[in-house]
């Protein structure tokens, strides 16, 4: 995925199996299916990150972080040879 397809909205990159809580609010119920990682451009044209653990029932949403295009590359490269 190219950073050039990054919209407003939270769209996923990648998704690997659960590794940890995600976010400081920890919601156990959201533990044990997969973490999410997830980007999306801001109103200033900055890439965010955030990682959402859910198991199809319940999800816990991590703080939003910046991104570099690199980071982005990452993850979409981790994806792609998941596959």
């Amino acid at each position: 995925m190219t950073t050039a397809k990054i919209t407003s909205r939270w769209q996923t990159i990648c998704t690997l199996g659960y590794q940890g809580s995600v976010s400081r609010d920890e919601n156990r119920a959201a533990h044990g299916g997969v973490c999410l990682h997830q980007a999306r451009r801001s109103a200033n044209g900055r890439i965010m990150g955030r990682k959402v653990n859910c198991n199809g029932r319940h999800e816990e949403i991590g703080e939003p972080y910046e991104m570099t295009a690199d980071d982005v590359a990452h993850w979409a490269s981790i994806e792609s040879h998941s596959r």
